[in-house]
């Protein structure tokens, strides 16, 4: 399943880097995600956030009372334009559930337009694209939630 995500950030591009790259905010992004447990780890090339979080009850009957997620999060150098490319990817441990997203960020005055494109795929036979629909939701929450903590914390 395709999917498209839009954000708008108050501030510009390598401040929203910076922050995707600031141990307390992924922190805070976990905990206001519900996570059970969670860890996360700044490489030089990567944010990793590792969670377990509750599944919502239209999900429990595919995947339990609660899932583990890995978040990695890979963004380049800014461009000549300001902007800068990554990517965000969400991997399910032990499910067969991918997420895979393409991002750009962009320059717009004061803000940033953050654009994520890409793949949400469930490889289970017959009833993956059933799946898909279900977890589409879940998934563009947890970017939702990226997005309102971040604006939180860049407008400080």
């Amino acid at each position: 399943m395709d999917f498209a995500y839009t954000h708008q950030y108050p501030a510009e591009p390598a401040a929203v880097v910076a922050l995707l790259r600031n141990r307390e905010f992924i922190d805070d992004v976990a905990r206001h995600a519900g996570a059970i447990t969670h860890e996360v780890s700044i490489e030089p090339d990567a944010t990793r956030l590792e969670m377990k979080l509750p599944v919502p009850g239209s999900l429990t009957a595919f995947v339990g009372q609660a899932v583990s997620l890995t978040q990695v999060f890979r963004f380049g150098a800014p461009a000549a334009d300001g902007s800068v490319r990554g990517t965000v990817d969400v991997d399910v441990p032990g499910l067969p559930i991918d997420v895979n997203a393409d991002a750009l960020l962009t320059p717009e005055g004061a803000t940033t337009r953050g654009s994520y494109t890409g793949d949400l795929r469930v490889r289970i036979p017959l009833v993956g694209k059933k799946v898909e629909s279900n977890i589409e939701p879940f998934i563009r929450e947890a970017f939702a939630g990226l997005e309102r903590r971040a604006a939180e914390w860049l407008g400080r």
